[in-house]
């Protein structure tokens, strides 16, 4: 593999993450990580999900999820019940202030994205999607 390619795609993450603004602890103005509100996603988007699933999704160390679960219990923005299925799992659920929270930082998140490029016209926003989605399929791709 080049050396170059290898300092491109750096470079380009060094970019993104600072034009979208991850490049501190918190993300959105919150006093949220990266990965606390991507746990919050999960859990929104799909109800009961267990802390395992949301390791297996995300692709993160289970220690960290534990002390990041444990964290947003006692920030009152889940919940853990015991599984219906396994009695060894926890489901987990956003609390009402949880809920709330997700989805003002996904609106922020939202409005974030539209002001980055809210100075495209829409054939150059598609263009941009398209190109996003190509990024994905090659890495994806075995």
């Amino acid at each position: 593999m080049k050396k170059d390619t290898i300092q491109k795609i750096r470079e380009f993450n060094r970019f993104y993450t600072g034009i979208i603004g991850l490049t501190n602890n918190h993300i959105l103005q919150s006093q949220y990580s990266l990965s606390e509100v991507r746990v919050m996603f999960e859990i929104y988007y799909k109800p009961t999900i267990t802390a395992r699933q949301i390791k297996e999704i995300v692709q993160i160390d289970e220690g960290y999820l534990s002390r990041l679960i444990s964290k947003l219990v006692k920030h009152g923005i889940i919940v853990k019940a015991k599984s219906k299925n396994d009695k060894r799992e926890y489901s987990l659920t956003l609390t009402l202030k949880g809920k709330e929270t997700f989805l003002k930082l996904n609106e922020r998140s939202s409005d974030s994205i539209s002001g980055i490029i809210g100075h495209l016209d829409t054939n150059e926003q598609e263009e941009l999607v398209s190109l996003f989605e190509k990024v994905m399929n090659l890495l994806v791709k075995k």
